[in-house]
């Protein structure tokens, strides 16, 4: 008996500490709205990408988050007085890879984001 919890609390000790492979360099909230900026490790999957937004989107507002390589330069979304212009711009101007928001109450993760980026800037 002692053995399988000694077992088991191995097992969730290792599980518990797993690293994600995807970083975030900046998050801004825009108009009550939440824009996130990662970048992904190499060896990084999809789903590893996806367990991230799912993770860290607020549960009570929009969230968005483009997520790039990590050979991309970021340093840019690093400067705090980034309007949303600047930012839906600068985004637009570098695609990333991945781009995926939630809207509360809904729990479903779109992956249409930079579709719907491009559009906030056509009326504009």
């Amino acid at each position: 008996m002692k053995k399988a919890l000694l077992f088991l609390s191995l097992f969730i000790m290792l599980s518990c500490s797993k690293e994600s492979k995807v970083k975030e360099v900046a998050a801004f909230e825009f108009n009550n709205t939440w824009y996130w900026v990662a970048q992904y490790e190499n060896g990084a999957s999809k789903q590893d990408v996806e367990d991230y937004v799912s993770k860290w989107a607020n549960p009570n507002q929009t969230s968005h988050f483009f997520i790039y390589d990590k050979s991309i330069d970021l340093s840019v979304f690093k400067d705090k007085a980034l309007n949303f212009n600047t930012f839906a711009q600068t985004v637009l101007a570098n695609k990333p890879q991945y781009g995926y928001y939630k809207m509360p109450p809904d729990t479903k993760l779109n992956n249409d984001a930079i579709w719907l980026l491009e559009q906030s800037q056509k009326q504009n």
